[in-house]
């Protein structure tokens, strides 16, 4: 894995473990979870797994649905946005 998409894999992986929290904090399976965000289950497992990286507004549709703050998952969304699009920092050569 190169790595930039490792630095991506990373802010997925980020995100994705961020939602699975405000999930299981809101006591709603995964399965209703998409339901009420009119989501396919895979897509939405894939994003808690951390292997795709959500959009924005998946993002507030997600946590709207899941009765959380929209403006704190969005935070949270556009530092690893962010840095999904910086490129990692290079290590000096010994």
């Amino acid at each position: 894995m190169s790595p930039e998409s490792s630095h991506a894999a990373s802010s997925a992986a980020h995100i994705g473990h961020v939602m699975e929290r405000v999930r299981r904090q809101a006591h709603i399976s995964p399965e209703t979870l998409a339901r009420k965000m009119g989501a396919g289950v895979d897509h939405v497992a894939d994003i808690l797994a951390g292997q795709r990286f959500p959009s924005r507004r998946f993002t507030v549709v997600y946590a709207r649905a899941c009765g959380a703050d929209p403006q704190v998952l969005l935070m949270v969304w556009e530092d690893e946005h962010d840095r999904r699009r910086t490129p990692p920092r290079q290590r000096p050569s010994p």
